[in-house]
């Protein structure tokens, strides 16, 4: 197939694949011959597929099963709680299978879940479907899901969280996890970072950790998250999502805070859907956003991942599966409408997104022809829309949306 005066890093080529891959990409020019026939694509744009850092499949499409009435992440906490009780495998993976479905007809073929480390029947079922996703009898195209093991209600607020999360560690997971935040204080956040770290090193895994998710500027516990990254030599398999009491530290905290997440190699994630509405919330005016400081920590060289966190779930009823959401709040949230921001966040979907995977994909000669086609003729008119790509695989893609 062809695909002619297409927009591809911000140039326009003529791609051609063959036999599933890549053949060549070559600058469009006046002189261009158009393709013919049904293979043939016109104009749009072209990248590589987008990959999902940060959403939790365990508890997607129960957001109207018992609804959050007051908005907030306690509440949403405790909803989970009480539904938690009732889940069984095979209603997990149906609900997981839903959104992963959405999540493929946006384009992303690559996603990372946390799973409650208090709820086995989740565990069970997302690991038994990550081996299932592989192949792509189940939904079409294969799907790489990673597990993070994730102690929802902390892990040193009662004896048995601490063995429930080593237990759902051993049963093979791809990261473990923690919230030093909900910790009884922050001596006990620090400790639980240490222990999710230990069993890590135990198991060679990755570490996520949701970090220091509140207003109050007096949580640093990603300063300790650095720390234990670089004692332990762990750069490059850290990520700590949310961090938004960044949002609220003084101006010289947060600017050593981001040259030291540059400095250990710690991937951040922000999470703009979920946080623009649950930060901020017993504030008056004006309201703190509540975002981490995602232009300071550019500024600073620091890695910036963007998830979409919850997907119709009890701490956001809204959600889309589509990673053109959480990178459109957070253009907005984030005051990022500069030109060259907005095509940043952008590129942030099929680049920085797939690091806790391993190397992103490349369109290349000889690549395998695994790609997007939007309509849109540039990244930010794709954010501006937010319409469905073509999702090809091996060069066969989606009907046309």
């Amino acid at each position: 197939m062809r695909i002619h005066d297409t927009c591809f890093e911000g140039n326009r080529v003529d791609i051609h694949i063959e036999d599933g891959r890549f053949v060549s990409i070559r600058p469009h020019t006046p002189h261009s011959l158009r393709p013919k026939g049904s293979s043939a694509i016109d104009g749009g744009m072209v990248c590589p597929t987008f990959a999902e850092p940060h959403v939790h499949l365990d508890a997607t499409q129960l957001g109207a099963r018992l609804p959050n009435r007051s908005g907030t992440l306690f509440e949403g906490i405790d909803n989970w709680a009480t539904l938690r009780e009732g889940l069984s495998v095979s209603d997990v993976r149906a609900r997981a299978l839903k959104t992963i479905g959405w999540y493929i007809d946006h384009g992303t073929t690559r996603i990372r879940t946390h799973v409650d480390t208090a709820a086995r029947e989740a565990a069970e079922a997302l690991i038994a479907l990550r081996a299932e996703l592989k192949s792509p009898e189940l939904l079409g195209v294969a799907v790489e899901l990673q597990i993070v093991a994730f102690p929802q209600e902390g892990i040193l607020t009662q004896t048995k969280r601490r063995a429930d999360l080593a237990q759902v560690v051993a049963m093979g997971v791809d990261a473990v996890g923690c919230i030093p935040h909900y910790e009884g204080s922050h001596t006990e956040g620090d400790e639980s970072i240490k222990i999710c770290f230990d069993l890590a090193d135990k198991y060679g895994l990755q570490v996520d950790i949701h970090c220091d998710e509140t207003d109050d500027p007096n949580w640093r516990a990603l300063l300790t998250v650095c720390d234990e990254t670089e004692r332990r030599g762990y750069a490059g398999r850290v990520v700590a999502g949310h961090c938004t009491a960044m949002h609220s530290w003084p101006d010289d905290v947060a600017e050593y805070g981001c040259a030291r997440v540059a400095e250990t190699g710690v991937l951040i994630v922000t999470n703009p859907l979920d946080n623009i509405v649950l930060q901020g919330r017993s504030d008056r005016y004006p309201k703190r956003r509540g975002l981490t400081r995602v232009d300071e920590l550019w500024a600073a060289g620091a890695m910036v991942g963007i998830g979409h966190d919850s997907v119709v779930d009890p701490w956001y009823r809204l959600g889309t599966a589509n990673m053109l959401d959480p990178a459109y709040m957070l253009i907005h949230a984030g005051h990022l409408t500069g030109e060259a921001q907005m095509r940043r966040v952008f590129e942030t979907l099929h680049s920085i997104n797939h690091l806790p995977f391993g190397a992103p994909p490349k369109i290349i000669p000889g690549a395998k022809a695994d790609f997007l086609w939007f309509e849109a003729d540039n990244p930010i008119d794709a954010i501006r829309t937010r319409a469905k790509p073509r999702v090809f695989r091996s060069g066969v893609g989606t009907k046309a949306p």
